[in-house]
Formats: structure tokens, sequence, C-alpha cells
């Protein structure tokens, strides 16, 4: 199922930008000793930055209880996620393991996710036994008791959470878990946080969407033009047609744009058509992306997953060719392998 194995490439926590005038003081110790500190909001932007001083730090934001920052220490190691929702928050870091005090809703998010961690190790664990013996009708069961329990308890706790980065947390895992009527329904009873979030709102508006819409940036970089259309307008009719199934929320997918803008740049006056299919994204985000990164080609919305099913797309970034035929020649390219593939089509 695509929206379950996303996960793996889908980031833990998505949350709002902090506004308010109270300040947050985040004070740590770090062991074994390392060179400083990083402090990030939820689209990357550096809040703060310190260096470490007998394995001590001490970083400051606003505080707000409706958004979430990251901790980053440098050498870079896995970051800390935290909710400014207190005046003042303790975080340890020994040896890889991290310990937050002094903030509730920061102390509940790491509960809820080392209950996840807990969750997939356990059935994992499980899982692969089963595996093992060769009962593959017993993994199949096992994997669904695990989402069922894994739904039960992240709508348990979304439900007491719908204004805040732990409310986020738990419904990024209902994306995959819950239904798509009960994920409309609860996506609806959610607040600003819930819906800045631009992977679960993405798969809020796939689910509502109409469908046969196609976006595309003008040349100037301003405005985008809406038309109607599908993959059968695109494929089958003569030309070579690569496919980016991508997502603006997917930071590997970010990274492989660049070369994607650059084939479409390289060989669109040799007749290269490229189409892009934003994958559980929030429209306004795939046209900040698309701004950003300079994405002219279309982008064609895909509401409910359906075309990213129906290739059998398991995880983004995903890249297809298709040739003058509508059959696919290439699955799976990356980086510089995209131009690779290309060059001898259009050299000939």
């Amino acid at each position: 199922m695509l929206r379950k194995v996303l996960l793996a490439t889908s980031c833990l926590m998505g949350v709002v930008a902090c506004s308010t005038n109270s300040t947050c003081t985040i004070t740590g110790s770090v062991s074994p000793q390392l060179d400083s500190v990083y402090l990030l909001d939820a689209a990357g932007k550096r809040l703060d930055a310190t260096a470490v001083q007998d394995g001590v730090f001490t970083l400051t934001c606003e505080r707000n209880p409706q958004c979430g920052v990251s901790v980053i220490t440098v050498p870079k190691g896995d970051p800390v996620n935290l909710i400014p929702d207190s005046e003042e928050i303790n975080v340890t870091i020994k040896d890889g393991m991290v310990t937050v005090g002094g903030s509730p809703l920061s102390e509940e998010l790491q509960e809820l996710q080392q209950w996840m961690m807990n969750l997939f190790t356990s059935y994992s664990n499980k899982s692969m036994a089963l595996s093992e013996s060769g009962d593959e009708t017993g993994v199949e069961a096992l994997m669904e008791e695990m989402e069922k329990a894994m739904a039960e308890h992240c709508k348990e706790v979304y439900l007491n959470h719908l204004q805040d980065p732990v409310g986020v947390q738990a419904m990024s895992m209902l994306v995959y878990y819950a239904s798509d009527k009960e994920f409309v329904s609860l996506y609806e009873q959610g607040g600003e946080c819930i819906h800045a979030d631009a992977r679960i709102a993405g798969r809020y508006e796939s689910l509502t969407a109409s469908r046969g819409t196609v976006i595309q940036l003008d040349t100037a970089g301003k405005d985008f033009i809406e038309t109607k259309g599908d993959m059968s307008d695109y494929i089958g009719h003569g030309s070579y047609v690569l496919v980016d199934f991508w997502a603006s929320w997917c930071g590997p997918c970010r990274e492989e744009t660049p070369f994607v803008v650059k084939a479409y740049n390289d060989y669109k006056d040799k007749g290269l058509v490229v189409l892009g299919i934003p994958v559980q994204d929030k429209l306004d985000a795939t046209k900040e992306a698309m701004r950003q990164l300079g994405i002219h080609y279309p982008q064609l919305l895909d509401p409910g997953d359906a075309l990213a099913e129906e290739y059998g797309v398991t995880g983004i970034p995903h890249l297809f060719l298709f040739g003058p035929d509508g059959k696919v020649l290439q699955d799976g390219m990356r980086g510089e392998g995209i131009d690779a593939v290309l060059r001898p089509l259009f050299q000939k």
C-alpha cells in the first residue's frame, strides 16, 4: 500500500512556525562532547545556534505550544524534536539517548514516538519469525493487527491534541493507517497546525480534490495556469515522456528535482515531455516548491493516489520514462542516471 510504504520517506514531525512574544529557553547537556548545536524551525530555518562548552548549551526561541522546533547537534546527530510550551526546557543527550524535562507537550511527543518505535520493533520481530517459517498468511494477519493498533492509539492521541504538534505526529501516522473516510473526518476537526502540515493536508486534498487537474507555472515564475487533463493526454502520442512522482515535503524528492529540471531544460526543445505527479501534497505547498525549485513542466494532481497505485509506486521520488508508444522504457532512474538514459535518445 502506497500510504504505508511512504512512511519510510516521510519526516516524523511537521509543525507551524512560532509566533508569540514570550521566550522559551532550552538548556541542555551533551556527552560525549560535541562542537555546537543549532535550533531549527519546521521549515529548516535556523532560529538560534551556540557552541557547546563543557558539554552544556543554551538556546532560545519564541514560546508557543502550537509550534515545534528541532535541536540539531554538530557533528550531526538525530534531531531532538521539541515543543516550546514553557519558559524553560531541559534536554539531556547522552550516547544518543534523549531525556526532556520541563515541557509537558515535548514529553508527550517523546512518549508517542517511543510507543510507535516499540510497536514497530515488536511486530517486525514477530513478522520476521513468521516469514522465516514460511507463514505468509500469518505475516499478513500480523501486519493488519499492527495497523489496527497504530490507528486506534494515534486516533486517541490526536483527538486530545487537535491544536499542537503532538496531534500533528499522531495524524501523520493516520495518513497511513486510517481509512479514507475517517481520515477526512479527523482532519476537519484539526486546528491550524494540523492543516499547515503539507503531507497531512496533501492527503486530505488528494481525497477531496476533483480529478483531471493540471497546473503549470508560467515562464516568468509568477502565475499558475490550470487546465484539465490526465495521463493519457501525455503518454503514447509519439514523444518520450519523463514522469516524476514526488512531493514538496519529501527531502529526497527536492534533492532529485534539479536533475529533472535539467532534463526538462536540456531536452524539451528536442521533444521530451516532462510531467510531475505530486503525491499526497498540499496544493499551496506544491506551488511554492515549484517556484523555489524552478519547476515549469506541468503537474498532474492525483486524487486518492490512483496513479501512484496504478504504477506500483511504493516510495518517492520515483521516475518513469515512457517511450513514444506509451510503454515504460525505464523505471527508477535517479540523479545523473536520468541524463545518462536521455542523452542517447536525443543525440540520434
